[in-house]
């Protein structure tokens, strides 16, 4: 049965919009920010949980500072069926190092990430990944993640105003502990979980896990929390776009134009990929065309050409190693 679109009201949308542009915020502070009572934003909150449209609240971490680089692996298949394509997205899920596993439509078939602590180890776990079924693999892309922009959901206010966005660099210097790590963890499933609940969990008191993730915020290995969507039951999809350039100058036009639009989501600049890597949110095919189309004309003479690919289903999606 496929997902229908939940109906969301303007406020529904409003709390959603702040909860992307800040998810430690309190409900209280939302509930000024929205001239709404605190009894109507929990109301709200609750409902929107219970319907699945936030299916839970994550951190937004700067990897390098854990230990970890990002790689991405997009598969073609061949010579499969539906149930050895059901075997082979559970080898992948069952891998801890796989963070990311998602189908898709077009040029490839499924997107595999995973976490690893070197270069080294990044190549050598794509062979991994690629040798139990590569019989079954038609064409494949490798994709080791340089910068990795996170922008915010502008497109769920009426109010589209620029926002500040974070980027995560490939720069591999741990700077976190054990105890650091496992307050990571919790926070990567529940970025709102409370500190008591947090500190019963490891063995420390509140006092210690406030302290701690202060600390963590300010060395920005936290750099922020936004609430994972049920992107079917808010009536949209999950398109990526890819820009090959052949005018490396606009690079950095590029990057502050797509920022500004409310319905781009992540930017990856990327080695073995596109120049760059959009991830867009949109209602349609329609409103995809129009978001590349006005890319295309404000850089016409620097784009080579472009691709995209639409995600289908979510398979796997962790925030914190496992491994």
């Amino acid at each position: 049965m496929v997902d229908q679109p939940e109906k969301l009201d303007k406020l529904d949308m409003q709390i959603l919009h702040q909860l992307d542009i800040d998810g430690f915020q309190s409900l209280s502070q939302i509930g000024k920010k929205l001239k709404t009572g605190r009894d109507v934003m929990h109301y709200r909150v609750k409902r929107l949980e219970e319907r699945g449209v936030i299916k839970k609240y994550i951190s937004i971490l700067d990897y390098g500072k854990i230990g970890y680089f990002l790689a991405a692996l997009y598969l073609k298949f061949r010579h499969t069926n539906p149930d050895l394509e059901k075997e082979i997205i559970e080898y992948y899920k069952s891998r801890p190092e796989v963070w990311w596993l998602d189908g898709m439509e077009g040029q490839y078939d499924l997107a595999v990430g995973w976490f690893a602590k070197d270069v080294p180890a990044l190549k050598k776990l794509q062979r991994d990944l690629m040798n139990n079924y590569r019989k079954h693999i038609q064409e494949y892309k490798f994709r080791f993640f340089n910068n990795f922009y996170h922008f915010k959901r502008n497109y769920l206010s009426e109010k589209v105003q620029p926002s500040e966005f974070d980027v995560i660099a490939a720069e591999n210097k741990k700077i976190t502990d054990e105890t650091d790590d496992s307050i990571l963890k919790i926070l990567s499933e529940n970025a709102r979980m409370p500190y008591v609940e947090i500190a019963n969990q490891l063995n420390l008191s509140a006092a210690q896990v406030h302290y701690r993730i202060k600390e963590l915020k300010r060395k920005r290995v936290i750099l922020g929390a936004r609430p994972q969507l049920d992107l079917k039951k808010l009536g949209y999809d999950w398109y990526k776009l890819d820009i090959y350039l052949d005018d490396y100058s606009v690079y950095d036009q590029l990057i502050k134009f797509v920022s500004t639009h409310p319905n781009v989501i992540y930017a990856y600049d990327v080695f073995g990929g596109a120049d760059l890597e959009l991830d867009l949110e949109v209602k349609n095919y329609e409103e995809f065309k129009q978001l590349e189309d006005s890319i295309k004309s404000k850089f016409s003479k620097s784009i080579e050409k472009t691709d995209f690919i639409i995600f289908t289903k979510e398979h796997k999606l962790v925030y914190f190693p496992q491994i």
